[in-house]
Order: structure tokens, then sequence, then C-alpha cells
């Protein structure tokens, strides 16, 4: 299963910053919930008053907490947390690395990466382009010289945040900047899923080559494959609800094409999406490609 991250903090008030963010994320301070006044923070760390206001000064700019001087220092409600902060994606997936916390990984990855690899064979330079192919031989790289896991996960990062980067677009490039723990966990998650190293490597070359080749459809579609495999080989109590009919509608390049054209009768135009996972997969696939 996946590693915890070890975090290393400098300063004292670092460390409280991520003391007291752990224990939010955690579940210790729930939304509403009022932390400890300033003095008790003080006397529990032993630093002074100035070090935890540095702390909760932090925190709440991530919005995991407000700041009242009639209220006091309250834990927010979880929609206003600032999710995209690498400090809170470190943070949750250190303390509650749980189903939820992979369905929302995933779902996200699966929603935004099809679509960036479509424009990236379509609008990419041959720099960007060189790119890719670069960091994908790095990635095989990692694998056939035995790598440490944390090495193999790193070239998968650089090998996606280049593909993204060669979008073009410029709230995919800020999105990609941001969850950059997101891509690492998950990336670390699928190469150690992965049946045999081969098989990543091979993935990771099917994106590559659809770019480069500037079929954007076939990128798109080799793409959705290099994420999906996560809902078949996590352990049960972790997969997404109706994984194996999300894995079957693109488990082979032969059945993604099949559902581009079942997409257009199971989506009628300008209505409602479908409900089920199956019909949905094959519906985004089909917009990634207009």
């Amino acid at each position: 299963m996946l590693e915890r991250y070890v975090i290393s903090v400098g300063t004292m008030s670092a460390q409280v910053e991520l003391s007291l963010g752990m224990r939010v994320v955690s579940g210790e301070f729930r939304p509403g919930d009022t932390l400890p006044i300033e003095s008790e923070l003080c006397e529990t760390y032993g630093v002074s008053r100035t070090t935890i206001r540095e702390a909760v000064k932090r925190l709440a700019a991530k919005r995991l907490i407000d700041v009242s001087p009639k209220i006091g220092t309250r834990v927010l409600p979880f929609a206003d947390w600032n999710l995209l902060d690498r400090d809170v994606l470190t943070w949750r997936l250190n303390a509650q690395f749980d189903r939820k916390i992979v369905e929302d990984i995933f779902e996200m990855r699966l929603c935004f990466e099809p679509r960036a690899s479509f424009l990236a064979a379509r609008d990419g330079t041959v720099k960007d382009h060189d790119q890719i192919v670069r960091h994908c031989n790095d990635l095989a790289a990692a694998y056939t010289s035995n790598s440490e896991d944390r090495d193999v996960s790193e070239a998968a990062l650089e090998f996606h945040l280049a593909v993204i980067n060669a979008s073009q677009n410029g709230m995919f490039l800020t999105i990609g900047s941001a969850i950059k723990s997101v891509l690492r966990a998950s990336s670390e998650m699928l190469q150690k899923q992965a049946a045999r190293p081969s098989e990543d490597v091979e993935l990771h070359e099917s994106v590559a080559n659809a770019i480069v080749s500037r079929t954007s459809r076939d990128s798109a579609t080799w793409a959705w494959r290099t994420v999906a495999p996560i809902t078949r080989a996590l352990p049960s109590a972790l997969m997404p609800r109706n994984s194996s009919m999300l894995f079957r509608s693109i488990s082979a390049p032969g059945e993604a094409s099949r559902s581009f054209s079942a997409a257009t009768t199971l989506c009628p135009p300008a209505t409602s999406l479908p409900w089920d996972l199956a019909s949905s997969a094959a519906a985004s696939l089909t917009l990634c490609g207009r």
C-alpha cells in the first residue's frame, strides 16, 4: 500500500502548524470545534504566543480555521478547506488515507488528464513533445534499473506534469502545479499496483506515442487507461463503488472505440449526463474528442 511521506519541518511555528493541521484533518478537531485558547496551546507546545499566532495565521490562510475575537479559533467546514494546498493535501494523505480520499484523487485525475492529453497532442509544441518522450524514457529507465519506488513515482510524476504543461491550457497548468502531492501519491500507488513493471511503462509509452503522433483521441484513451487500473487493483476496502463497471468500459482499445460511438446514443445532446459510471466514462471520452 502507499507509503506515507516523512514530513520534515524547520521552525517552531512550522512544527506547531503541522501538529495542529494534522489534528484538524484527522478529525481530532472537527468542523465547528473551537481550538484551545492561546495560553493552553503555548503550554501544550512549550512555545511563545508569537509562535502560536504565526502557526494559526498560516492555518487560517489554508482555510482550515477561522479566528474571531468573540468566538475564538474554530475549525471551518470541510467545504471551506483549501484542498489544493500542498500542506493540506500532504496532511490528509498522512492522517486519513481512506477510501474517500482514494476516490477523490482518481476521480479528479480521470476528469482532466485525458483532456490534457488530447490538448497536448493537438496543441503541444515539438519541444513539449520531446519533454514528454524524455520523461517517458526516464520512467522506463527507473523501472529497468530497479530504482526505489519513490524514484519511479517521481519519474511518473514528471511525465504527467509534462503532459499537462504541453496542453497549453492555463487552468490545467495551475491545477498541475497545485496538486503535485496528489499526482505523486497516486503515481506511486499505480506503479505499486501494476501487475508487472512493463505494464506501467507500456501504458505511458502509448500515451506518449499518441501525443507525439498528434492522434488526440488515442492519447485521451490511453491517458484514461494509465489511471483507471487502480479501480481493480486496490484492495476491496478501498475500491471505488461500481469500479468493475467503470473498468469494463475501458478494458481494451477496441472497447474504448466502441464506447465513443455508444456515447452518442447514451447521452442525448444538451440534456443530462448518464447516471451509470460506464456511460459516464464513455461520455467523457467522447467529449475529449470535441
